[in-house]
């Protein structure tokens, strides 16, 4: 079932035909052409999954397919900036194929951003994806972990419990750490689109490679975690074994259509895709209508 439904600021929630044909409310939370493009940017099933539906837990998926739920819009300018951005870089051709819709013999779709000829190898292509990050993701994805140095130049003046007069001062500094990398979607995303890509016979990609836009840079939260930049390029995402992915989008592939066709719930999305509950608090749109999330939901509601 659809999506059909907007959610007013005063939490009501309204017919998207009624809302966009005339606002309840005294003045429109959004302008028309952004709710307009709001629904317009939504994809429903189609009756085979993509590549990002699967990434998600198969509860959250399979409810999205099974009950008509509503959505806050203003929660939704994000992902419309995400649109456009990639709107405006694939108007720009060259020998780029940009948007690339791939499938596979199983019916599982995905839309590779960019595949760009690879300057240093020819004969092979650069997979590249666009992404538009909050700086605490894109703390996560650099791997970035703070440390304590002395300052080269500037000592304390007097003594205290950061140090003694005279000594240097110490400040914290954020360096990459490979160690602490989590592209763990990122990998299983890219890694998909590649092997669709080159399933199609037309391609053969040499490296996987991420565009991140920082959502909030130039802000102190993001500078406060080591987010200096306002975009990140290139961000390498590591090949993955294709044996590896293709088990991996089979099994939920699988998971969901059974479900979907049985008309059976599936099991509760695991701990990782809840995002150790904060998904099911604050992010998933279909949280009500399942059991680990009517119970989130409830506790988060009460715990004061």
């Amino acid at each position: 079932m659809p999506l059909n439904r907007f959610i007013c600021p005063d939490k009501v929630e309204v017919d998207l035909g009624q809302c966009l044909t005339k606002c309840r409310m005294a003045t429109r939370c959004l302008s028309l052409p952004t709710l307009y493009a709001i629904v317009a940017g939504h994809r429903e099933f189609g009756g085979r999954p993509s590549t990002t539906m699967l990434m998600n837990g198969t509860m959250q998926e399979y409810l999205k397919i099974k009950e008509s739920y509503a959505i806050d819009p203003r929660n939704r300018t994000f992902a419309l900036m995400g649109i456009e951005h990639h709107k405006k870089v694939a108007a720009v051709q060259g020998d780029w194929d940009s948007e690339q819709q791939l499938a596979a013999k199983d019916g599982i779709s995905g839309i590779a951003d960019l595949l760009i000829p690879d300057e240093d190898r020819p004969g092979y292509h650069v997979l590249l994806d666009y992404k538009n990050y909050g700086s605490y993701k894109v703390g996560k994805a650099l791997g970035l972990v703070v440390h304590e140095e002395d300052h080269p130049t500037e000592v304390y003046k007097r003594s205290g419990k950061w140090g003694a007069a005279g000594t240097p001062k110490r400040v914290k500094v954020w360096l990459p750490d490979e160690n602490q990398v989590d592209l763990s979607s990122e990998k299983l995303q890219l890694n998909h689109y590649r092997v669709l890509a080159e399933r199609t016979g037309r391609y053969k990609i040499s490296r996987l490679e991420l565009q991140i836009t920082v959502r909030d840079g130039g802000t102190m939260s993001a500078k406060g975690r080591g987010v200096m930049d306002n975009i990140y390029y290139p961000v390498h995402v590591p090949m993955v074994e294709d044996d590896v992915i293709i088990k991996y989008f089979a099994r939920k592939n699988g998971a969901l259509m059974n479900s979907v066709e049985e008309n059976s719930m599936p099991d509760v999305c695991t701990d990782e895709e809840r995002w150790q509950g904060r998904k099911c608090a604050d992010y998933c749109d279909v949280a009500r209508f399942c059991p680990e999330g009517q119970r989130i939901l409830w506790l988060e509601k009460n715990k004061n």
